[in-house]
């Protein structure tokens, strides 16, 4: 401040005393500045009224200003104080009054202005931690839809359609398993071909959103698989087959034939076998194997009309139902189902975490509050750490213009503290993001490992 009215000075005393050669000499300097046109220059170069007065005070040389000088010092912003001061520098400045409204339109009040712009001006802290989540120490088990092909011919008897079974006895697993301490159920519709979901190697760089690994896309750490191969009649132990002729011996006791079904010599109870494999998740190997075998506690001679929902075609819902429960068959899937629960919270537990590797875009934020693109259908949990990167361009194969890759440069980090099933809400750190980088190229977010 002091250099500054230093410099003032002494461009007020230049001119003062230019003016003064004038006076005595006659004739004006050419590169000489007037005292109007060094009082303009301050008043634009933001110097405050009351600075400019107090330098023509301690001047105190007044300046012969004419008409036309006046208008110029009006039209350029100066005040009547400083041309009061200017004119007779022992003048006493008055109050300042309210600016005068533009005759071009009312004035501009502060709630209309104009907002700033919908983005980071300031660099946002580094984000604290956030506790995990509840499901952060639970292994992720994905579970696909069992597979029933080898009871299809019965399954089509009990419900009078092909009902999917698979899903049916999954939706009831899914119920058991909701209180469970030990798994998070994950349900995937596109897992039925392991092999086919491997990524063929991400970079160290912030990959492209294409296909990854199961493990990735899931958050999972393993797999669950399943064949149903026993559904209401145990034909495997009984040496049965429910297309064409029930038993390869037709004049043994108990044998019909495959439109007699449903009456049977003796009274038997509803078995369903379910054998069980546990997969990795990224390698696809099988991990534990077991078998499922569930049985009625009541037995019947009439296997007709036994299900309880037939012609049912949401088996989800359907059997997970107490009308189907009720039923000797649901007695058996319920016995079957209950035995895989046991199978699971025995064998899930010891099988280590994968590292999870999510990776998203980052959609919108808020001042320091980011909103990413992926969330809990992706594996992400409350308390991950992510980091951001800010994407400078694509990497594009030159002859299919397929996007390989992304050159990124990381420029903060994310914490998640809200999951939902498609967003995940948190705090970011780092350097200010910008609207037109975000419409552009974007930020991707990467999930820091642990």
């Amino acid at each position: 401040m002091l250099l500054k009215q230093i410099t003032i000075v002494s461009i007020l005393g230049l001119a003062l005393a230019l003016q003064g050669a004038q006076d005595k000499s006659g004739s004006k300097p050419a590169a000489a500045a007037s005292p109007v046109d060094t009082v303009v220059q301050l008043v634009k170069g933001g110097t405050s009224e009351a600075l400019i007065i107090k330098i023509l005070q301690k001047q105190n040389k007044p300046a012969n200003l004419t008409p036309t000088d006046m208008l110029t010092l009006q039209k350029n912003g100066v005040s009547e104080n400083i041309i009061l001061v200017m004119m007779d520098p022992s003048a006493t400045p008055v109050a300042s009054m309210p600016a005068p409204v533009a005759a071009s339109g009312p004035a501009v009040t502060p709630a209309q202005a104009e907002p700033a712009p919908a983005e980071l001006r300031a660099a946002c802290p580094v984000p604290a931690d956030v506790a995990a989540g509840p499901n952060a120490q639970k292994r992720r088990l994905a579970v696909t839809a069992f597979d029933y092909s080898a009871v299809q011919n019965w399954v089509t008897f009990w419900f009078n359609n092909n009902t999917n079974i698979g899903q049916g006895i999954r939706a009831m697993l899914n119920v058991r398993m909701a209180q469970s301490k030990n798994i998070v159920l994950l349900e995937r519709e596109k897992l039925n071909v392991i092999t086919k979901e491997q990524d063929l190697g991400a970079t160290n760089r912030v990959a492209q959103g294409g296909k990854a690994k199961i493990g990735k896309i899931s958050g999972a750490d393993a797999i669950l698989l399943g064949d149903i191969v026993a559904f209401g009649r145990d034909d495997k132990s009984k040496n049965t087959n429910a297309a064409g002729i029930l038993c390869h011996v037709p004049w043994a006791f108990g044998c019909r034939a495959a439109g007699q079904i449903g009456v049977n010599t003796k009274e038997e109870k509803a078995v369903v076998a379910i054998n069980l494999r546990i997969v990795d998740a990224e390698t696809a190997e099988v991990l534990e194997s077991a078998e499922a075998r569930g049985e009625s506690s009541r037995k019947s001679k009439q296997w007709g009309a036994v299900t309880g929902v037939s012609g049912a075609g949401g088996a989800g819902q359907a059997m997970t139902s107490a009308n189907f429960q009720d039923t000797i068959i649901g007695e058996a899937t319920s016995n079957a189902v209950d035995k895989i629960v046991a199978f699971l919270n025995e064998k899930i537990p010891a099988i280590a975490a994968k590292s999870r590797g999510v990776e998203g875009r980052v959609a919108n934020f808020d001042g320091c509050t980011l909103y990413l693109s992926v969330g809990g259908n992706d594996g992400v949990q409350v308390g991950d750490r992510f980091e951001i990167h800010r994407i400078v361009k694509d990497v594009v194969d030159p002859q299919t213009k397929e996007v390989l890759d992304q050159e990124t440069v990381k420029v903060g980090e994310f914490v998640a503290s809200t999951v939902r099933d498609k967003v995940a809400i948190g705090q970011y750190g780092g350097e200010p993001l910008s609207l037109t980088d975000l419409k552009d190229k974007g930020y991707a977010a990467r999930l820091v490992t642990r």
